[in-house]
């Protein structure tokens, strides 16, 4: 039987502490932007060190969380990113995978690195009245230079990224039949039984221990605050 006709059955998917993770980073992803559209400083810097602890936690989430948030589960080579555009978009039939496509994985690692930039961009920034970034003239002229020059360029392709990650959300709804929205609400995806059977039986539904989330939680705050604190006494 073809996946495509086999019945779909509920399979965890999604831990707790990603779909925290995931929905938080898109509240203050927005307040970010939002706050930096309208030249509120103070909302903008708080809520860019709130990312960047988010990205921090996501970061050792992605080594020694569950199966699914693991980044050995989901980072493949562009190749293998291109391959699967290619396979998903040839046809209308839903492309079911457990976890992050190899398309999606790519994009969760460059939001990342791309995140991560633009806050330490940001905490290198002055703006030569009121703020100056707990960075700024801590690095060379030239390289502190440059990333002050990125930091607006950079929130117009993050701001791209998000709407191309919204649009094919979309797409996959409502032209592949897929609801990646549910699975990231409830944890839970419906995919055809003989996938879900293999990722029960490699041991991939298994969630990590809660003391790992909430450690690296308090890494992940303690890194922002400690930079604060210190940097701007």
């Amino acid at each position: 039987m073809s996946e495509e006709k086999e019945p779909l059955v509920d399979v965890p998917m999604w831990d707790l502490p990603v779909r925290l993770f995931h929905w938080a980073f898109a509240v203050f992803f927005f307040l970010s932007w939002a706050s930096g559209q309208f030249g509120n400083r103070d909302l903008h810097y708080q809520s860019g060190m709130v990312l960047l602890g988010l990205v921090i936690f996501r970061l050792l989430w992605g080594l020694v969380g569950s199966p699914t948030a693991r980044f050995a589960h989901f980072l493949r080579w562009p190749g293998a990113a291109l391959e699967h555009l290619r396979r998903s978009f040839g046809n209308r039939l839903p492309s079911y995978t457990y976890g992050h496509n190899a398309a999606g994985g790519l994009m969760v690692a460059a939001v990342l690195v791309l995140v991560g930039l633009q806050a330490v961009s940001g905490m290198s920034s002055t703006d030569d009245i009121l703020f100056e970034g707990p960075l700024y003239g801590r690095w060379p002229e030239w390289f502190g230079s440059i990333l002050e020059k990125i930091h607006e360029p950079l929130s117009n392709v993050l701001l791209a990224l998000v709407l191309l990650h919204i649009a094919v959300i979309v797409i996959y709804r409502f032209f592949k039949r897929e609801n990646l929205v549910r699975a990231m609400i409830l944890g839970r995806a419906r995919l055809p039984r003989s996938i879900a059977r293999m990722a029960e039986q490699s041991g991939s539904t298994k969630s990590a221990p809660w003391w790992r989330a909430l450690a690296c939680i308090v890494i992940a705050a303690a890194v922002p605050a400690t930079i604060h604190l210190t940097l701007m006494s």
